[in-house]
């Protein structure tokens, strides 16, 4: 038998362990995606909110220590010149120094502007970037509103800000007089970079961490493709040689596993399918092949009872088949008998028909049961015509050789054969009793097939039909066919009429 070819090719992603290495990805991806952001946004969070909380105790302290009455002395058309500016310069300074990331330290004094400040100290750790005294400070819009509430309270930014010197952060702390009335902030800009770095550490670090998982998932599916794929093959193979009936083909999987215990079923599997269908082979040899496989395919179909149906019956006999039961050795009638048999039981197969039982030399066949034959009579004909002619043809092939000497030696030419067919309603079904049972025909029809049979050695005919079948053929054949008359037939009250093909 030759090796099934598969009905499709799966495409990689159609593939089952590709599935499921795509699903684990999947997962998996996801899951380091949600603890990646995760991370992300708590390690950001932690150190954005360190950096706040230092701009605000550093500008919460500055705020604390200045006195703005000591502002008021500072006297600007001396500058830096000034002893009170130059004592708070370089204490803001000294600041500055020691915290390199402390951009700029100011003091800005409020004006009857809303948006405008004038830089009272301004100290960065580059003392060119510092503004000099009295300059004008015009905030942003972004800016303003941090900075107001800086007016009333301790606060700083909530994003970060870009300028020439990088990211910086900003906080800002109100500057009162004794009796409340407000001076102006002190601000501190700090450098953020850091934190930009280390966003941008975390996305590289969880980058690597993506693409690890990803090598490990690639070596997981190449390493589970070697598992998986031979047996899944293996067992795929199997099963399409069982699906085309080689039940011989068994599947070899040594492997102490789910597919270990999947190939003990197969075999086990393909052992019951190939006791099976030697049961329904040989159990067809006995009973028509339809019967067989009805029965084994049905269990109902096996219980005891049957169904109207309109039928036709064909039964044939051997012509002086007694004869050479007497004069000839039963093993060589057995030999011939059982040739003649197997041909004949080809041509009724082919046409459709079941035959119901072998009564020694004589078959008993019937059309449109078990299974439905359209136009069964003209079938059943058809039928008959094709046993006759090949008879006719076997004739020729055993003319000259021994077998031949079993009819001769009766007194005959040649092996003939006569039939009779009648078409009618029967009961079909099982007949006996629930350990031993046959399936048959129960009516009339087949005791007049039978009797029509008997009356081709009266008519010296080899096939005769009933008038009942010949209305029921087409044109062509009931023109073939000759009217013999009425005859009297043995157990019925009313004469058949035949006619002669």
């Amino acid at each position: 038998m030759s090796d099934p070819d598969p009905d499709f090719k799966l495409k990689p992603w159609q593939r089952f362990h590709v599935r499921i290495t795509m699903v684990t990805g999947v997962i998996v991806f996801a899951v380091l995606g949600v603890m990646g952001l995760v991370f992300y946004d708590l390690a950001y969070s932690t150190e954005f909110t360190a950096l706040q909380a230092r701009i605000r105790s550093t500008v919460g302290i500055l705020s604390r220590r200045i006195d703005p009455r000591v502002l008021d002395r500072i006297d600007r058309t001396l500058g830096p010149k000034d002893p009170v500016y130059r004592d708070m310069y370089d204490d803001f300074y000294a600041i500055c120094s020691e915290d390199p990331d402390i951009y700029t330290i100011y003091i800005l004094k409020r004006t009857p502007i809303e948006r405008e400040f004038l830089f009272v100290i301004d100290v960065s750790d580059d003392p060119k970037d510092s503004a000099p005294s009295g300059d004008r400070y015009r905030a942003s819009r972004q800016v303003l509103e941090v900075m107001q509430r800086g007016l009333d309270t301790v606060t700083v930014e909530d994003q970060m800000t870009a300028d020439k010197w990088g990211l910086s952060l900003a906080g800002y702390a109100p500057l009162r007089y004794a009796d409340g009335k407000s001076y102006g902030l002190v601000g501190v800009d700090v450098d953020a970079s850091h934190i930009d770095e280390m966003s941008s550490r975390l996305l590289v670090t969880t980058f690597l961490i993506f693409g690890a998982a990803a090598f490990a998932l690639a070596v997981m599916a190449i390493l589970m493709g070697r598992r998986i794929r031979g047996p899944i093959q293996a067992i795929d193979f199997t099963a399409r040689r069982i699906a085309g009936g080689d039940f011989d083909h068994e599947l070899h999987l040594e492997r102490r596993d789910e597919f270990g215990l999947m190939g003990h079923h197969f075999n086990t599997i393909a052992k019951s399918l190939k006791e099976r269908d030697f049961l329904r082979d040989t159990f067809g040899r006995y009973v028509s092949p339809d019967i067989a496989k009805k029965v084994l395919q049905d269990r109902s179909a096996a219980a005891l009872g049957g169904e109207e149906r309109d039928v036709t019956v064909v039964f044939s006999d051997i012509e002086g088949y007694s004869t050479m039961t007497e004069l000839i050795p039963p093993q060589q009638v057995l030999g011939m008998l059982n040739t003649y048999l197997g041909a004949m039981n080809e041509i009724i197969d082919q046409h459709h028909g079941c035959i119901i039982e072998f009564l020694g030399d004589a078959i008993l066949a019937v059309f449109n049961a078990p299974n439905d034959v359209e136009n069964h009579a003209q079938v059943g004909v058809n039928c008959a015509l094709a046993m006759r002619a090949r008879l006719d043809e076997m004739n020729r092939e055993w003319e000259s050789q021994p077998i031949a000497e079993i009819w001769r030696k009766a007194g005959k030419e040649k092996l003939r054969a006569r039939v009779g067919i009648h078409s009618g309603r029967v009961v079909a079904g099982n007949l006996g009793s629930r350990t031993r049972m046959k399936y048959g025909l129960i009516g009339d029809v087949v005791n007049v097939a039978a009797r029509i049979e008997a009356l081709n050695k009266k008519l010296v005919t080899t096939l005769l039909v009933s008038n009942d079948t010949w209305q029921h053929l087409g044109f062509e054949l009931q023109a073939k066919a000759t009217n013999r008359g009425e005859h009297e037939v043995k157990g019925r009250a009313h004469s058949v009429r035949v006619w002669e093909f």
